[in-house]
């Protein structure tokens, strides 16, 4: 929020500021009317990527919703003919850490994106849940699976992700698949 309302807010300011200056400026050539255009145009560009990297750090699901109402947010949108997604959470009433939230919002979409694309799921169970000892997460699919032994599944952008993701949170992550029957991505995090 720090970047979206903070840095934000600056560069936009300042583009409107050029802007206002270019309509008040009685230019001696083309060369510097063509100077100042660009000049407007890169602050333009680092407004639009201050904002996209701001909400690729804080989903604009996380910033009004909880966790919880998030991931059902998502799933409702990806529930249709070909998909139906069924999602459980317990004990996330209250908000957490907005980056704990931020890298199991992110994790989950992975392992849904990886279950959809790679697995060509039908049904997905989701289950999210905090209690004492931190948050657990399962994503099960009935995709066509994988092979878990086999290293180079994990070479893929999508696993290293969810690993590093959790990692990050100082948790544990496990895949339990087999080629024609489903995957289950089981993660724990201490909180």
């Amino acid at each position: 929020s720090d970047l979206h309302d903070g840095v934000g807010q600056i560069m936009s300011a300042a583009k409107m500021n050029l802007s206002a200056f270019e309509s008040e400026i009685n230019f001696t050539s083309n060369e510097q009317k063509k100077s100042l255009e660009k000049v407007i145009q890169l602050v333009d560009e680092s407004c639009k990527e201050v904002r996209t990297v701001s909400h690729i750090m804080m989903p604009n699901a996380l910033l009004k919703n909880s966790l919880a109402a998030a991931i059902h947010d998502f799933v409702n949108k990806l529930n249709n003919k070909t998909l139906r997604a069924h999602v459980h959470t317990e004990g996330l009433d209250e908000r957490m850490d907005s980056n704990i939230e931020t890298v199991l919002y992110r994790v989950i979409q992975e392992c849904v994106h990886n279950a959809i694309k790679h697995a060509g799921a039908t049904t997905l169970d989701i289950s999210l849940i905090r209690d004492k000892d931190g948050i657990s997460g399962t994503v099960e699919d009935n995709g066509k699976g994988f092979d878990v032994t086999d290293k180079e599944n994990f070479e893929g952008i999508g696993l290293k992700n969810i690993i590093t993701r959790i990692e990050y949170l100082k948790g544990t992550v496990d895949f339990d698949s087999a080629p024609g029957r489903g995957t289950v991505v089981a993660f724990h995090a201490p909180l």
